[in-house]
């Protein structure tokens, strides 16, 4: 009788269900390998400097042109800064021309960009609308003016005052007819203090000679204005104003 040979024991004996004599049979885990994992530590990222957009370089210009202590006064700055204040110098030139050409009614944004080579886009970053630019405009003559009666002022002989204010005055507004009526007529609201304290300055009175003063005065150059001056009779103007200085 022929014993047959002993099979393998067919029951898995590995870890994973296979024969040892398949020869693919894994250690049994070791202690260290059934003890768990560190755990992993996140993964810290390195903040880079993002490049300045426009927006940033725009708002830091504004910061700089509203403190100028911020500004760090490099060379590019300056010279930008330089080329604005060309700008707006050229833009209130252009706007002084139409307005003593033509009156107030020719200073448009657009006409005045017209006049300086640029878009009236362009002006809106300097003026808000026509009534600012136009109030722009009324400071400059406010200003002239108070210079001419200053001068008359100082060069008049004493007790003469009076009389070489009034004159410098008429003279004034009859040169300057479109300042004149921006100022006395259709003064903006933001100067209208100014001119009072002003006019009131170069010529100190007492508040009823000065009341009377000054409403004489205007009417005077008003009736000049309108082609009325010899209301009243043909006088000059010499004794017209000689006459309502003599009735201070």
């Amino acid at each position: 009788m022929v014993s047959k040979p002993t099979s393998p024991d067919p029951r898995p004996s590995g870890p994973k269900g296979l024969h040892r004599s398949a020869g693919v049979v894994q250690e049994a885990p070791t202690d260290a390998d059934t003890r768990p994992l560190a755990k992993p530590q996140p993964r810290v990222r390195q903040k880079l400097v993002k490049p300045e957009g426009p927006l940033k370089r725009q708002a830091q210009r504004k910061g700089a042109e509203a403190d100028p202590s911020r500004s760090t006064g490099t060379a590019a700055q300056q010279r930008r800064a330089a080329q604005k204040q060309a700008l707006e110098a050229g833009i209130l030139a252009a706007a002084r021309d139409l307005f003593a050409a033509r009156g107030p009614e020719a200073v448009t944004l657009r006409e005045v960009g017209a006049a300086v080579g640029y878009s009236h886009a362009t002006l809106y970053s300097f003026f808000a609308d026509k009534n600012e630019l136009l109030t722009r405009l009324a400071q400059d003559s406010l200003q002239t003016l108070l210079i001419r009666l200053q001068g008359a002022l100082d060069g008049a002989e004493p007790g003469a005052e009076p009389a070489a204010v009034a004159r410098a005055f008429v003279q004034w507004g009859l040169q300057h007819p479109h300042d004149y009526r921006l100022l006395m007529l259709d003064t903006p609201l933001a100067l209208r203090s100014a001119v009072m304290a002003g006019l009131g300055e170069a010529l100190p009175l007492p508040a009823e000679r000065g009341a009377a003063l000054w409403a004489g005065l205007h009417g005077l150059v008003m009736l000049e204005l309108g082609g009325l001056a010899a209301l009243g009779g043909e006088l000059p103007r010499s004794k017209r104003l000689a006459a309502l200085l003599a009735g201070l």
